[in-house]
């Protein structure tokens, strides 16, 4: 059995066209779920606490929202796409 542990489930996103769903937690761990069968499809642990998270609209990119306001964007494959550490914009 798998599910997020040691803190709480903050964010949720459903897949636009299949069926399934990303989550984020304070556990610092991102997972992608089959909804059907109510299986953890992939799972990764990042580098911190997680607030949201949500699809592109193609559903090709995840982008998870972190509880200091830092952000990433992930491919398909949990390569980190793009990263964003404050509300001026500037990249690290």
């Amino acid at each position: 059995m798998r599910a997020h542990f040691d803190s709480e489930l903050w964010g949720l996103a459903m897949h636009p066209t299949k069926t399934e769903m990303v989550t984020v937690g304070r556990d610092a761990m991102l997972a992608v779920w089959d909804i059907p069968s109510r299986t953890q499809k992939k799972v990764i642990k990042l580098e911190g606490a997680a607030d949201a998270v949500a699809f592109s609209n193609n559903g090709q990119h995840i982008c998870v929202g972190f509880m200091n306001g830092k952000f990433q964007a992930f491919d398909s494959n949990f390569t980190v796409l793009r990263q964003r550490s404050d509300r001026k914009g500037k990249s690290i």
